[in-house]
């Protein structure tokens, strides 16, 4: 708990007439004690043995009434044992607040994420996408700055010029009124099929688009068509996993403002033109990379350019997170270089990569239409919830769900974001430990105690071992917070929750909390209220529903 090591760290401070910051404590393993202070650095600042320096340091915190006792291990550990009471005191003041004692941020964050493409339904493997950027936003909102989310949709490029030759040879409007995504994604597979026979259609797609960005009346008109549709369709299932998004943007709004930045650089002679009339970017370190094509049509890179200088110039985001798979690695790195090329301050531009996703039944492709689209996995998740409830609780649960998708993000956030995953259902919607269910379970396990009491908790008395234990693990949840926002990494929080579930069902086995005598049952009451806010709050920044009962 950041509080009490900033006190332990003005003490040695003080002690050690050397400067010791809040994060040269530590927390060692718990039999050791419950902060640690390695005194090697200040050992070698002031020219002393570290074991003899530590020993001496712990003597002087004997007549300290907020530590119970201090030990020393190894090479030169200070061990401090706290007084539990007093620890208890301190956790329980700072969680009172909104944001559990975490000292708010400033500055103005962009996190974008989910960015569909149109006419094509989103696939399981974007539901990590979805996951990462929703919780994201969660998490950087909670630590206190001024966060939007923006979905930017991709809605330009050759591929709608594909789309609507392909709508006007082979699509049937009475079909794509009965069911517009089916069956705009039917038409860009045959695309393709028919690609694979006669290359030449590749250029009828690139007319077509040149006709979109050219304004041309027809082809806007099938472009603004296709878009609503794929708008509508992308709304059930942003519904479902329970994600808001600020705004949502696309593409298209950037390209009246890309032509301006691509003829700015080209005068500036950063951008070059090339013998066919094509614009690019020239790096020392990166491959180049071309800008805008002969025909006078702009680029995914290009228009990701013009979207940077607004979000910075015109907008003032001091962060944009840009939270997209890893394969574009690369388009990141020469997006920031080229837009430092260009003059803008980049240091606040992040592309928060992460791993793929993959099924065991095998790789997916879009363009031969092997997907598992989200809906289907969202359906799967509800049916096998519901199925595994009967299971392992041996009834009927109403809240299938909001367990089945609760399960699939925890399966997504829980592993390292850098990391690819092969998803199992079997291990995402197990009920036992490192799940989503196992997690929802025990907040509710909790909060049914804490119905069945009807009272208040209360600090009253020394904590016991594994009272203790649960209290310790609570005290650590502004850190992780902290850890995850820094990181830009949800899985801190998702395998500390999970942690702390361990341990609170550890204390639950252990502990009698109803029934016992006064003191000791209103002391274990208040640390179930606690265990449920802060569990309550770990699930609502991974974007997970905190249930009432399952």
């Amino acid at each position: 708990m950041k509080q009490v090591k900033k006190e332990l760290a003005e003490k040695l401070s003080e002690k050690l007439d050397v400067e010791v910051d809040l994060n040269d404590i530590e927390r060692p393993e718990p039999e050791h004690g419950d902060f640690a202070y390695p005194v090697m650095k200040a050992a070698s600042e002031l020219g002393e043995n570290p074991r003899k320096l530590a020993e001496e340091t712990a003597g002087k915190f004997e007549d300290d009434d907020t530590i119970q006792k201090v030990d020393v291990a190894g090479p030169g550990y200070v061990n401090f044992h706290l007084d539990n009471v007093n620890f208890a005191e301190k956790v329980f003041e700072a969680f009172e607040g909104d944001r559990f004692g975490i000292e708010g941020r400033d500055g103005k964050v962009l996190v974008e994420f989910s960015q569909p493409n149109m006419a094509k339904p989103m696939h399981v493997g974007h539901f990590r996408n979805n996951a990462l950027g929703d919780s994201l936003q969660r998490i950087m909102r909670f630590v206190g700055y001024d966060v939007t989310s923006e979905n930017y949709i991709g809605d330009w490029g050759t591929q709608y010029g594909k789309l609507i030759y392909a709508f006007k040879k082979f699509g049937s409007e009475e079909e794509f009124q009965e069911n517009p995504m089916e069956h705009m994604y039917s038409l860009y597979v045959k695309f393709h099929k028919e690609l694979e026979e006669d290359e030449e259609i590749e250029e009828k797609g690139r007319e077509w688009a040149a006709k979109i960005e050219e304004g041309n009346e027809e082809a806007v008109e099938l472009w603004e068509k296709f878009r609503e549709a794929s708008m509508n369709y992308h709304k059930r299932d942003y519904e479902r996993m329970g994600i808001d998004f600020d705004r949502v943007t696309g593409e298209s709004k950037m390209v009246e403002g890309t032509k301006k930045l691509l003829e700015e650089g080209l005068e500036r002679g950063i951008i070059e033109e090339d013998e066919d009339g094509s614009l690019y970017i020239e790096f020392d370190e990166l491959p180049d990379v071309i800008l805008q094509k002969d025909d006078g049509t702009t680029l995914y890179l290009s228009r990701d350019l013009e979207n940077l200088r607004k979000r910075i110039h015109d907008e003032g985001f001091d962060y944009n997170l840009y939270v997209v798979a890893s394969p574009q690695d690369l388009h990141f790195e020469q997006a920031f270089k080229a837009a430092e090329k260009l003059g803008y301050d980049t240091s606040g531009c992040e592309h928060i990569s992460y791993g793929l996703l993959s099924l065991p039944e095998g790789s997916m492709s879009s363009r031969e239409g092997r997907i598992v689209g989200i809906e289907d996995a969202l359906d799967e998740a509800e049916e096998r919830a519901r199925e595994k409830a009967a299971e392992n609780m041996e009834r009927e649960v109403g809240n299938a769900e909001a367990i089945g998708i609760g399960a699939l993000k925890y399966a997504n956030l829980s592993v390292s974001r850098s990391k690819d995953i092969e998803f199992s259902w079997d291990r995402a919607l197990s009920f036992e430990g490192n799940s989503g269910p196992y997690l929802q379970y025990s907040n509710t396990r909790a909060k049914s105690i804490l119905r069945e009491a009807d009272k208040k908790g209360e600090l009253l008395g020394k904590f016991e071992e594994e009272e203790y234990q649960l209290l310790k693990k609570l005290s650590e949840f502004p850190e992780k917070v902290e850890r995850a926002a820094d990181d830009r990494e949800p899985a801190k929080i998702a395998n500390y929750i999970s942690e702390l579930c361990e341990e609170f069902n550890s204390f639950y086995h252990s502990c009698k909390v109803l029934g016992d005598n006064e003191k000791t049952e209103k002391r274990r009451l208040r640390l179930v209220e606690v265990f449920v806010d802060v569990s309550d709050q770990g699930l609502e920044l991974l974007g997970i529903e905190p249930l009432k009962e399952m």
